[in-house]
């Protein structure tokens, strides 16, 4: 056994006989019972003393007496760290027996150390502890604690402290991780990592120089961190949503995972998919930062290869679309008493709404579904308000749509941000691809735009007919048979006074259709207002009206030769109210002023 003691006091050798050559097969047998071989101590005490003494002359006694049992517990501690790394880890031992092949454990001084009082170092195939000149005796028990991090073979890439924690942290609990996901999708997956490219990658980075131990003791629990955050937001995405599971397992058809270094990237982590195989990607310089958030947007990044429609916008046209359709299709049914379906190609108006408004891709992405539920909501929620209580309203519309279809389309040459139109028999809600989810509240113009195809009138026009016109004559007749004493009719060609009365306007009939009726008993009431002032107390005037309006009908035309607003005429034994061509609706209220002069 290779320990010198030439020059050294008698006091000196027999410190080293009975407490540190005596005690070395112990320490033999140690070793051996873990590794299966026999180590050999070596150790120059003469040198190692007179270094000692040179560094620290006023210890020169305290050295002499105890330089044997010191030397001693400096090989002890380290056996016994020895023993508690490799006893019931073959791989540690293993890795031990080999870096140590000659099987030599040594105590010498380093002159260079700067830091600590003793350090342990496998170097060539021998265990080296170093000790600080002037330290000798000095924190002995630690000797040997942190063996696992000095175990490195310079022909592997993996040092032995992070081949444990990759065995420990990521492949002890791998079947842990592919259970769960199995229990989620009902599929094996692979989970492939090459821990060696990934840490030669991440020691590299000169921005990780000061975190290498770091990441050496915790390689194997950090990529095992993506994986366990991954797995979750997996489980929780698929294991009740049949959608997203089938899309998953479609999108992802190798059944791998892969995790990949990718300094291109620019948040700390992304998943992709690609070629049916799933990727994590890191950068080197972020590896460990913000794991436990890979996946969330799982979601986002599912998509079926010859899919238009990515998974969340299919999801989202799912849960915030199709669900409430039978909401929609109720609503429908009380207010129309008819069943309605709805049209929409998702494909297509995706498709345009992305290439229109291409910053805003994502949006769509996430709202087509939602998006096209306000639309339909709006149009249901106002032909609800303008059906459900009016039996003209409601007959109208289930006559013009009678395909009972309600449609959502694109549509470019509109300039509104939206329009809806009646066209054989189905409903359409037109939108520009550009101005998709802006202001999606159509249906407020429902009435406008009913327009049965064998009527002059619009439903607008009919509707103010029968609430501006209809329900007002009696009362107006009644009026006037209490001043005349006679029953009168009221003669109006509405079709007439319509087409006329669009045909001469400004704006297209739009004023007109809106208030026909009205004021057409604008006209009447005024004119029913002068006849009640001039006769109701006047037998005369009342007597010369009746015998000049024989046929007790007032009538209502245009007349081309009307040069004023309006005036009234007694002709064939008729009285009519003539209206300019394109003074229709203006001054009203003077129908009738000239009464006296006329009959």
């Amino acid at each position: 056994m290779p320990i010198t003691t030439k020059g050294l006091s008698l006091a000196a050798r027999k410190n080293i006989r009975d407490e540190l050559t005596n005690k070395i097969p112990q320490l033999v047998k140690t070793l051996n019972s873990v590794t299966g071989s026999d180590y050999e101590f070596t150790v120059d005490l003469s040198t190692l003393y007179d270094d000692e003494v040179k560094a620290s002359p006023d210890n020169k006694d305290w050295i002499n007496n105890n330089l044997g049992s010191f030397t001693f517990q400096y090989f002890d501690s380290l056996v016994g760290y020895i023993k508690n790394y490799t006893i019931n880890d073959d791989l540690v031992c293993t890795n031990f027996i080999k870096l140590t092949e000659k099987k030599e454990i040594q105590l010498l001084h380093d002159e260079e150390m700067e830091d600590g009082y003793n350090k342990v170092e496998v170097v060539d195939g021998i265990v080296f502890i170093k000790i600080k000149p002037s330290c000798f005796g000095t924190n002995i028990s630690g000797v040997g604690y942190n063996l696992i991090d000095v175990l490195k073979s310079k022909d592997e890439v993996l040092p032995v402290k992070a081949k444990k924690n990759i065995r420990d942290e990521w492949e002890l609990k791998l079947p842990g991780l592919k259970k769960t996901l199995k229990q989620a999708v009902g599929e094996d997956y692979e989970f492939v990592v090459d821990f060696e490219e990934l840490y030669t990658e991440v020691i590299s980075a000169p921005e990780n120089e000061s975190n290498i131990d770091w990441y050496t003791g915790r390689f194997g629990e950090i990529v095992y961190g993506y994986f366990d955050s991954l797995i979750n937001y997996i489980k929780n995405y698929t294991q009740k949503d049949d959608l997203v599971r089938s899309e998953f397992l479609i999108t992802t058809s190798t059944r791998k995972f892969n995790f990949v270094i990718d300094d291109e990237i620019e948040e700390y982590n992304v998943t992709e998919v690609k070629d049916g195989t799933l990727f994590i990607k890191v950068k080197r310089t972020t590896l460990g930062t913000n794991s436990s958030s890979i996946g969330y947007n799982l979601i986002d990044v599912i998509k079926v290869p010859d899919s238009t429609l990515p998974l969340k916008t299919k999801k989202d046209i799912r849960d915030e679309w199709e669900t409430k359709i039978p909401a929609l299709k109720k609503k429908l049914k009380a207010a129309t008493g008819e069943d309605y379906e709805f049209e929409i190609d998702f494909d297509d108006i995706f498709m345009l709404a992305i290439k229109a408004n291409e910053d805003q891709a994502q949006w769509y992405k996430d709202r087509l579904g939602s998006m096209t539920y306000q639309y339909f909501d709006s149009l249901v929620g106002y032909i609800e308000r303008y059906t459900k209580k009016d039996d003209l309203v409601r007959q109208e519309f289930t006559e013009l749509t009678h395909a009972k279809t309600l449609c959502l389309i694109t549509d470019d040459e509109i300039d509104e941000y939206n329009q809806i139109e009646i066209n054989n028999g189905k409903f359409y809600i037109k939108v520009p691809p550009k101005y998709l989810g802006t202001n999606a509240s159509p249906g407020y113009d429902l009435v406008d735009k009913l327009h049965a195809p064998n009527s002059v009138l619009p439903l607008r026009t009919k509707v103010n007919i029968r609430d501006g016109w209809d329900t007002k004559i009696s009362a107006l007749k009644k009026k006037l048979k209490g001043a005349t004493g006679e029953d009168f009719e009221f003669v109006v060609d509405f079709d007439n006074i319509y087409e006329t009365a669009k045909k001469n306007s400004d704006d297209e009939g739009k004023w007109v259709s809106g208030r026909l009726g009205e004021t057409t008993f604008d006209y009447y009431n005024s004119l029913i207002g002068y006849i009640v002032k001039l006769t109701k107390d006047d037998d005369l005037v009342r007597e010369g009206f009746i015998e000049a309006v024989e046929t007790k009908n007032i009538y209502l035309i245009f007349d081309e030769e009307v040069t004023d607003y309006n005036d009234i005429e007694v002709k064939d034994g008729g009285l009519y109210i003539r209206i300019g061509l394109k003074y229709f609706g203006t001054n009203t209220g003077g129908c009738g002023y000239n009464l006296i002069d006329v009959l």
